[in-house]
């Protein structure tokens, strides 16, 4: 990377970058400016669209979203589909929880844009339509090219999700493993949708008896005050020996019982990033949180993870300006030992086992959900 014919306005202004506007990255500059607002002020979140922007996710504000929305006097007041049944299928058997305002759906466009205005609020530094392309070590800092110039920083946070542009340049000796996954939204049709009226989502694990490592979900959604269903599929691939299950069909048929006639051309793509307990997510001056880092491959839940990825993150900051050291090498560690970290651990291990033993899959399943 040439600095020298760059513009390098920018590049005293801020210490600490986040690349990447999605739940994970305002997390970090929320918990940062909750614990140090002194550090929060000289950091700079760039997100390379503008909001309110789509995101594909199924939306479900589940585990301990609500608590750390909670915690940082965050005012979610976004329209919701609020769950009162979840039910897991395999087959004819199923299991259910019921319990009223379990957790509910949102739409992640407004969910994203209403935290990033909540930090902004706050005194957040967010620059829209800015797209992180490099970076460069130089002793005890890194120097980061955007489109718009060169910041001179001493801690770069990765948050560009799955594909992350941050990981791919630490050039990380191994890579995450990508679920792919497919959704669709629909208009609600009381026929084919009970769940709409029932306050109810359905996760259906029946394909795992045609290689499927993952579910289909349907989950009730409001679009534009619309009554709708989001439709959805993941295939987490835990083991790399077994055949790869045909998701376009599989997802087709799903779609036709719902009676729905939508061509996969129009059908929306997106990969769910899991780890290996092992996998490095950090280096000097870096460190990656949500997606970029990787979540678990049982269900798949991200925005619970993403608030405790930046719960973690914003803790190695403010040690590392307290010491002066940015080596960030005991972030993994501390990952690990937190409620984050543990959760990741135990769903991982779950789920080698919900997705090959169907006689385990929803006992197991029940387990997972009933520890909201």
């Amino acid at each position: 990377m040439r600095l020298s014919k760059l513009n390098q306005k920018f590049e005293d202004d801020y210490d600490v970058m986040i690349v990447g506007g999605g739940p994970a990255g305002l997390a970090t500059w929320l918990y940062l400016n909750y614990l140090s607002p002194e550090i929060a002020s000289r950091t700079v979140l760039i997100e390379k669209e503008i909001y309110p922007r789509e995101k594909l996710c199924g939306g479900a504000l589940g585990g301990w979203t609500e608590e750390a929305l909670k915690q940082l006097k965050i005012d979610m007041d976004i329209p919701s589909v609020y769950i009162h049944t979840l039910e897991c299928r395999l087959g004819q058997n199923s299991c259910q929880i019921e319990e009223k305002n379990f957790f509910r759906i949102v739409r992640r466009c407004e969910f994203d844009y209403v935290l990033a205005q909540t930090a902004r609020k706050q005194g957040l530094h967010l620059c829209e339509n800015e797209i992180f392309l490099d970076m460069r070590r130089n002793k005890n800092c890194i120097y980061a090219k955007t489109n718009r110039g060169v910041y001179k920083l001493k801690t770069l946070i990765g948050a560009d999700g799955a594909l992350s542009a941050v990981r791919k340049k630490m050039n990380l000796p191994e890579k995450p493993i990508l679920a792919p996954g497919m959704e669709i939204f629909h208009p609600a049709d009381a026929q084919y949708d009970p769940e709409f009226e029932n306050n109810k989502a359905l996760l259906d694990f029946s394909p795992i008896k045609e290689g499927l490592e993952g579910y289909v979900w349907h989950f009730p959604c409001i679009v534009d005050e619309k009554p709708m269903m989001n439709h959805g599929i993941v295939d987490f691939r835990i083991s790399s020996k077994r055949h790869k299950a045909n998701l376009k069909e599989i997802f087709n048929r799903e779609l036709k019982l719902r009676n729905i006639d939508c061509k996969p051309q129009f059908w929306n793509g997106h990969p769910i990033p899991w780890c290996k307990n092992e996998t490095n997510i950090s280096q000097h001056n870096i460190l990656l949180v949500g997606d970029a880092a990787g979540i678990e491959p049982a269900i798949g839940g991200g925005i619970h993870l993403a608030f405790s990825y930046g719960e973690v993150a914003a803790m190695c900051i403010i040690e590392a300006f307290s010491k002066n050291s940015f080596s960030y090498n005991d972030y993994q560690l501390r990952m690990h030992s937190h409620i984050l970290g543990k959760y990741i651990h135990k769903l991982t291990e779950l789920s080698k086992i919900m997705y090959t033993d169907m006689n385990k899959t929803l006992d197991i399943a029940l387990k997972i959900f009933s520890k909201k």
